[in-house]
C-alpha cells in the first residue's frame, strides 16, 4: 500500500482527498493519535512539510483531529468549505443521469452532514432535487428511507422515458 501524499499550494479537494486517503489507512492500520500525526506528515512534501514543521515546533503533542484542523485552516478554508455546503443546498437533478445525480449527491453530502445525518433527512433531500415530472411520481409515495428513494427513482426515470418513446411520433 502506497500511502497518499500532499506537496503544497491551494488545492482544497486535493487536500482534502489527501486526508481521507490517510484516514483510509488508519482504518486498516489502527495507531495512536500521535502516530497518526507522525504517519500522515511524514508523507507531506515540500512547502506542505515545512509548514508542518513549523506548527510542530509550536505544538509539541497534537492530536489527529488538531492537526487535520490546522491542516484544513492551511490548506481548505473555510469559504471553500462554505462554497460546497452551497453547492449541495442547490443540487438538482436537471439534465443529469439519475446515476449522476445520485454520485455527485453523495459526494458533496459530505460536506453538509448536517442536512443528512438521517436517512429520512437524507431521503428528503435528494427527493427534494429531483426533476418535477419524476418528483410527482415519488413523493406521493411518502418513501422514508433513501435507498427506496433511490430505487423508485430509477424506477420512475425508466418509466417516463419509456412513456415518452410511445408518445414519440413514428417516422
Amino acid at each position: 500500500m502506497k500511502p497518499p501524499t500532499f506537496q503544497e499550494g491551494l488545492e482544497p479537494l486535493k487536500a482534502e482527498a489527501w486526508v481521507l486517503e490517510t484516514e483510509k489507512l488508519f482504518e486498516v492500520f489502527p495507531c495512536t493519535e500521535e502516530h497518526k500525526v507522525l504517519s500522515a506528515t511524514f508523507t507531506l512534501q515540500e512547502e506542505a512539510r515545512r509548514w508542518c514543521m513549523l506548527i510542530r515546533d509550536t505544538n509539541n503533542v497534537m492530536t489527529w483531529a488538531q492537526f487535520k484542523e490546522a491542516f484544513y485552516e492551511k490548506y481548505f478554508p473555510q469559504c471553500v468549505r462554505d462554497r460546497k455546503v452551497t453547492e449541495f443546498e442547490q443540487l438538482k437533478h436537471g439534465t443529469m443521469l439519475v446515476a449522476e445525480y445520485e454520485s455527485k449527491f453523495t459526494k458533496v453530502a459530505r460536506y453538509a452532514p448536517h442536512m443528512v445525518d438521517t436517512d429520512y433527512k437524507k431521503a428528503r433531500k435528494f427527493e427534494g432535487g429531483l426533476n418535477v415530472e419524476i418528483l410527482d411520481r415519488i413523493n406521493v409515495l411518502k418513501l422514508l428511507k433513501y435507498v427506496d428513494v433511490l430505487d423508485q427513482t430509477i424506477i420512475a426515470k425508466a418509466n417516463v422515458a419509456a412513456l415518452k418513446q410511445s408518445k414519440a411520433p413514428v417516422t
